[in-house]
């Protein structure tokens, strides 16, 4: 079985960005393609897969798709929680889109569903793989049994919110973690993004969307809305020395 991470190998003439993934609606763009026979749409607030026969898939904000093979998708998502203090797991799903049915005319009725329990997805039956990975435990391996749809991946590198982060002292809860998922290894990690967390940038304004790792120098790298990219030393926590300093994180659009 190939083995591979989701980052991209980087050439003179590619980003080294390029194909990594990035929260819907913003990295899933209309009309871009998806998988074979399958594209992205947008409409009534959510991101939709769409085939020849309708749509097999509705998205809602900050899922993140990874293309496994010209026929599979991984999709991972976090549901924000009410409770403040708890944070909900990472789930991940796999599913081939050429496989499910559309949702036919039980689509209107389903985006009403979808908005009014806040859901992040929705399928027209169940996922091939559905797994999720707790946020509430940061600094240590945690062991974890990924399905062997995700055991090709040597490394995961998941963005998300969690409750191991103590509040500011300001009262602001800056609960950012980068989540290391080693699915060949069965582990994964949660590292606080204390310069982020501990940062005065706007946070509502401001944000990170999305984490690679360099091939070639094993160094974590971001980029986010209203940032300017940046690396990570590392332990993955603080950004790598010479890295731009805080005052220059902001980037106007």
């Amino acid at each position: 079985m190939r083995r591979f991470r989701y980052s991209c190998i980087v050439t003179s003439s590619r980003s080294l960005f390029d194909g990594v993934p990035g929260p819907t609606p913003w990295y899933s763009r209309p009309g871009d393609f998806a998988v074979q026979g399958f594209h992205w749409e947008y409409a009534d607030g959510k991101t939709r897969l769409v085939g020849d026969a309708g749509v097999v898939a509705v998205l809602n904000s900050y899922n993140y798709v990874l293309k496994l093979d010209s026929s599979t998708l991984l999709i991972w998502n976090q549901r924000r929680e009410a409770d403040d203090q708890s944070t909900a797991p990472v789930h991940l799903v796999v599913i081939r889109p050429g496989l499910l049915p559309s949702f036919g005319g039980d689509l209107e009725n389903e985006i009403s569903r979808m908005s009014k329990a806040h859901a992040r997805l929705a399928l027209p039956e169940p996922p091939d793989v559905s797994m999720y990975l707790n946020t509430d435990v940061a600094g240590k391996n945690i062991s974890a049994v990924f399905p062997k749809e995700l055991q090709a991946i040597d490394e995961l590198l998941i963005l998300c919110d969690s409750s191991a982060i103590a509040p500011r002292e300001d009262g602001i809860n800056a609960n950012l973690a980068l989540l290391v998922a080693k699915p060949r290894q069965s582990t994964f990690h949660l590292y606080p993004q204390d310069w982020f967390n501990s940062s005065d940038l706007d946070f509502g304004y401001q944000w990170i969307t999305r984490v690679v790792r360099d091939p070639q120098t094993d160094h974590v790298h971001g980029e986010g809305f209203r940032l300017k990219p940046f690396e990570l030393d590392d332990s993955l926590r603080q950004l790598a020395r010479g890295s731009m300093p805080e005052s220059d994180f902001f980037r106007g659009v």
